[in-house]
Parts: C-alpha cells; sequence; structure tokens
C-alpha cells in the first residue's frame, strides 16, 4: 500500500481519501481507518457494505456477532436509520439517536445500550449508495469514541468521512465481490400502494402524515410498508426506501 503522509494544514487529509480509493484488499482498508482514529482521536471505526453483508471494524467481536446475529444492518439500527433518512454525513450521538424512545422496540434499545457500553457514543458516519445496478446496495463508513466533537470536529471529519464512503464503495467492488455481478436474480413488483407509500417516506413523511395524503388508516399505510419491506427483503422503512431507491422503484424527487 502506498505511504500516507500527514498533511500539516488545516483541511481534508487527501492521502487517505487516495489511499482508500487505491486500496487492494481489506488490510489497506485498516491502515486507513487506524491512521484516522489516530490522527483524530476516534476509537472505533467500521466499513459496512449493504447487498453481500459484509464489513470490517474494530469493535469488539462480542457487539458484532450479537449485531450480526440480530441483523440490525436490515432496519433495526436506530442509527442507520437516521443516516438513512438525510442521506449524507451525519454528526451524532446516542443520546440525541436515542431520545424518541417510544419509537424503538426493546432489542434496539438493546443495541443502543451496547453502544454506549463499549464508548461508541458518539461518532460521524456516512452513508454512499450505488446506482450502477448491482449487488451492493450501500456502503457506510462510520468513526466513533465516547466524547463530544466540537461543532469544527464536525463540519470537517463530515466532509472527510463522505468522501472515505464513496472511495470506500468504489474500492469495495472488487475487495468484496465481483465488480458485474448481478443485483437480484428476481424481479420485484410493488402494489400502487406500496409504491405511493415507499415514496412518501422518502420524502421524510410519517405513517400518520401518508394517511391524511391519501385517505387511508395510518395502519394501513404500515401494512402497505410492511409488504413493500417483506418484499425488499429488509427490516424497517428506511431500507426499504433505500433499497427501493437502488432497484430502481422509487424515484423521490
Amino acid at each position: 500500500m502506498m505511504e500516507m503522509n500527514r498533511k500539516t494544514d488545516i483541511g481534508l487529509d487527501l492521502d487517505l481519501t487516495y489511499a482508500v480509493a487505491h486500496a487492494a484488499n481489506a488490510k489497506d482498508l485498516r491502515t486507513v481507518a487506524e491512521r484516522f482514529c489516530s490522527v483524530n482521536d476516534f476509537s472505533y471505526w467500521i466499513y459496512a457494505l449493504a447487498g453481500p453483508d459484509k464489513a470490517i471494524t474494530n469493535y469488539p467481536d462480542e457487539l458484532v456477532d450479537v449485531y450480526a446475529e440480530n441483523r440490525w444492518h436490515c432496519g433495526g439500527d436506530p442509527l442507520i436509520d437516521a443516516i438513512h433518512r438525510q442521506h449524507r454525513a451525519l454528526s451524532w450521538d446516542i443520546e440525541s439517536i436515542s431520545a424518541p424512545a417510544r419509537s424503538m422496540d426493546m432489542a434496539q434499545r438493546e443495541l443502543m445500550d451496547r453502544r454506549w457500553e463499549v464508548g461508541a457514543r458518539t461518532g460521524v458516519s456516512a452513508p454512499a449508495y450505488d446506482r450502477r445496478g448491482n449487488a451492493f446496495d450501500y456502503a457506510l463508513v462510520s468513526f466513533s469514541r465516547d466524547h463530544a466533537l466540537s461543532e469544527i470536529a464536525q463540519r470537517h471529519h463530515e466532509v472527510q468521512v463522505q468522501l472515505l464512503a464513496a472511495y470506500f464503495l468504489s474500492a469495495a467492488q472488487h475487495i468484496f465481490g465481483e465488480p458485474n455481478a448481478p443485483s437480484e436474480s428476481e424481479p420485484i413488483t410493488l402494489t400502487p400502494r406500496e409504491h405511493e407509500c415507499l415514496s412518501w417516506v422518502a420524502l421524510g413523511k410519517s405513517s400518520w402524515e401518508i394517511g391524511q395524503v391519501l385517505g387511508i388508516a395510518e395502519a394501513t399505510v404500515n401494512f402497505h410498508l410492511g409488504n413493500a419491506a417483506t418484499k425488499l427483503e429488509v427490516r424497517g422503512r428506511t431500507c426499504a426506501v433505500a433499497r427501493a431507491i437502488r432497484r430502481g422503484l422509487i424515484n423521490p424527487t
């Protein structure tokens, strides 16, 4: 892997971005993540790739195993939901993500508690979405630590981590799978109501608001969203929207 020299001026570390773009294997990616953590005072990092469900990270094995067992990445992770709602880099802390506790089930609260326990209490995460029709729905790059980020650090890191996510997705095509593999073998057909409900969710509307727009009950909206998520083989409306966009099934504007 190429040698990385830290820039001394304030701004983006372009050497790290370049290193991710030209990473040849998971070891190269780990080197970049460890360097970013060392320079910017982060403790944990993760590169995650939806579709083939691949990830490399330095999170404790116990947390990684429980996370994978519960398939929280398929729509059960409140942090991933928050990132997808923003569609770009997000500075976050556990307390603000966990604030609407009434909307979280016991498994989701357990996940957030586990993050708190290991010291992943605040951080910066960014998604990158694949639009080339292969098996890679989206990539996620995230860095976390146990103490708060200043507003200046948030602005700086959001830009850097967003770039890392975009270049990681590009590198992942050859590191984690075959770049020209087809996305899914079976076509997915949404009903008109499922399409409408997902499209409104993509625009940030709640089930109640969607019901008011479409003239149907909130429970009916949730029914259609649940059916759509099942067809798309994900858990939760946020990941359903992300996958529907990736498959070209909806086009929110």
